[in-house]
């Protein structure tokens, strides 16, 4: 079973500068640095990103997940514009005192703040950060309400709570979910994205089908149908940016089938304690089983 989101690794074109916007705009601190190996650079498809330096930045204080900035190059890369991971969800205390500190931020506003559904009870906004990396920052007002109910977070910008993923073909991607995970999945519903109808230049009302596949901690992935025209995984090499990789932690016993791993974990046992896989939409996640979890940031 999927239990809890770690980690999400974004490509930043200067790691100083961007780590500098996070602490500004976010409010994140930086907890480690370190390199990308050779092994990992390989197994998410990416082999020029070994030896790269990264900075691991999270919040202040609450729910501690992972953004980890991996130094590389995001020059022609667009949101939206290829499958795979596609966008990060923050839980914040207030969208629109975030929106009124955007001006001098490195950060870009895209849409809202405004209310997702008609019970007015999720009010998003979604910017781009200084690598052109997607941002949803949502509040919840009532999490009671809500098919996902995370922790809350004291900080004004609190903790990565949904990856959002484009998929080329939604029901091949919830049928990887079901076949390995037992966890809880709702949709494919039709629902209006924004910033996805703008990047395709679709009319504002144009209904993706989206569905949701729920964490134990109160986490979770949203997959987006995204139109025939976006990029495969890996995208050309100019184009190539925003999140590369998503590190999860999942429980063993809650698994329905061994895990496809494209590069597993073994300790000096010989038993596997986690790996990279693949999935069928081209994005690799990393995971770590519980009992064995990824080596914490320290604090």
């Amino acid at each position: 079973m999927l239990k809890s989101i770690l980690m999400v690794w974004v490509l930043a074109h200067n790691l100083a500068l961007t780590q500098e916007a996070y602490e500004d705009y976010l409010g994140y601190r930086s907890v480690d640095a370190g390199v990308m190996s050779a092994e990992l650079a390989a197994a998410i498809d990416r082999p020029e990103l070994a030896d790269r330096r990264f900075v691991t930045m999270m919040p202040r204080s609450g729910p501690q997940v992972g953004l980890r900035l991996v130094e590389g190059d995001t020059s022609g890369y667009v949101p939206m514009k290829r499958v795979g991971w596609s966008a990060i969800e923050l839980l914040v205390q207030d969208p629109e005192q975030l929106e009124s500190e955007l001006p001098g931020s490195a950060f870009r506003h895209l849409q809202g703040p405004d209310f997702l559904t008609e019970q007015k009870n999720i009010l998003a906004m979604q910017v781009t950060g200084p690598n052109q990396e997607l941002f949803y920052l949502t509040h919840m007002i009532d999490p009671s309400k809500s098919f996902l109910r995370p922790q809350p977070s004291p900080e004004p910008v609190g903790q990565t709570f949904i990856m959002v993923m484009g998929s080329p073909d939604l029901e091949a991607s919830l049928a990887f979910w079901r076949r390995y995970f037992d966890n809880g999945i709702v949709g494919p519903i039709p629902y209006r994205i924004g910033v996805l109808s703008d990047a395709y230049d679709l009319p504002g009302e144009t209904l993706h089908p989206l569905a949701l596949v729920s964490m134990s901690d109160g986490y979770g992935i949203e997959i987006d149908q995204y139109p025939d025209e976006a990029t495969a995984v890996p995208a050309p090499e100019d184009e190539r940016g925003g999140v590369i990789l998503v590190s999860l932690s999942v429980d063993p016993e809650g698994l329905k089938a061994p895990l496809p791993w494209r590069l597993p974990y073994t300790n000096a046992a010989g038993a596997v304690e986690g790996g990279v896989m693949i999935l069928p939409s081209g994005a690799p996640i990393e995971i770590a089983l519980t009992n064995a979890m990824l080596p914490a940031p320290a604090p």
